[in-house]
């Protein structure tokens, strides 16, 4: 009874101890505006809780970010920039925004990276 039993429930791959490392960093940083305030985050998954990389995983891909192209808007002053890196196992994908250019589908991933963000010197 206990070894079959026991085997089962200790196996490594059933292990709640045995999260699975994910390969996911990002690099943001945000600048630019009135103030030219400078403020970025570097974050790799394996460092958040299991809710908080599943949130953050489900936030890239509905950002469609991974897709995404790099776009300015010209002859703009004051705007605030963005530069978001993904590095995945696919690769890096990096975009470079502005307050004009940032596509809406991008917002809630922004907001979630702002709010973890810290100021740069």
């Amino acid at each position: 009874m206990t070894s079959k039993y026991f085997a089962d429930r200790l196996s490594p791959e059933k292990s709640p101890l045995n999260k699975a490392k994910k390969h996911m960093k990002i690099k943001f940083r945000q600048s630019g505006g009135y103030a030219g305030l400078r403020m970025g985050l570097d974050l790799d998954i394996n460092s958040l809780s299991t809710d908080e990389s599943t949130q953050l995983e489900s936030l890239v891909k509905t950002s469609g970010i991974l897709q995404s192209k790099s776009g300015r808007a010209e002859n703009a002053a004051d705007l605030i920039n963005y530069e978001i890196t993904i590095e995945t196992k696919e690769g890096t994908h990096q975009v470079k925004f502005d307050d004009l250019t940032l596509p809406e589908s991008v917002l809630p991933l922004l907001e979630y990276l702002q709010s973890q963000a810290k100021p740069l010197r």
